[in-house]
C-alpha cells in the first residue's frame, strides 16, 4: 500500500477527462495519472459521491449508455491502486446498473443490500424485486415483541 506523498484524492473531472479523452490540455494529464496508477507509482482515493458524479455526467451530459458506463467505470475502479470505500459494493452497483437496474442510486442500494444485508432491501420500488438476490420489503418484518 502506498503512503505519504504517493496517495492522492481524485475528483470527477480527472476521471472524466481520462475516460472521455475529450480535452487537448487535460486528457493527456489524466492519462498520465492513470498510467502512474497502473504502474503502481501512486494510489488514488475516490469518494463514492465522486463516482456518482462521474456516472451522472456520463449519462446526462455525454449520453453514454448504461452498459458502456458500467463497463468503463467498472474497469477503472477495479484497478489495484484505485481506492474507494466498500469497493465491492460499487463494482457490483456498476454491474447492476449495466443490466437490470436503470438508476445508479438504486443499483448502489441493491449492491449494498446484497453485500451487507443478505439481499434484504427496504424499498417502495417494486421493480427492484426483480433483481436477482434482492428480497424487497416495504416494511421490516418485525418479530414478536417488537414495538
Amino acid at each position: 500500500m502506498k503512503t505519504g506523498d504517493s496517495r492522492f484524492g481524485i475528483d470527477a473531472n480527472v476521471i472524466l477527462r481520462y475516460l472521455l479523452t475529450d480535452s487537448q490540455d487535460l486528457s493527456p494529464k489524466a492519462i498520465s495519472i492513470f498510467e502512474a496508477l497502473q504502474d503502481g507509482q501512486i494510489e488514488v482515493y475516490c469518494d463514492p459521491v465522486t463516482l456518482s458524479e462521474v456516472v451522472w455526467v456520463l449519462t446526462s451530459f455525454y449520453g453514454l449508455g448504461r452498459e458502456q458506463i458500467g463497463s468503463r467505470v467498472g474497469d477503472l475502479i477495479k484497478a489495484e491502486g484505485f481506492r474507494v470505500p466498500d469497493k465491492a459494493v460499487y463494482v457490483q452497483a456498476l454491474e447492476l446498473y449495466s443490466g437490470p437496474v436503470p438508476n445508479y442510486g438504486d443499483a448502489c442500494a441493491c449492491a449494498a443490500a446484497l453485500q451487507e444485508c443478505g439481499g434484504r432491501l427496504l424499498s417502495f420500488d417494486q421493480a427492484l424485486s426483480r433483481v436477482e438476490g434482492i428480497t424487497r420489503a416495504e416494511t421490516p418484518p418485525l418479530g414478536e415483541g417488537a414495538e
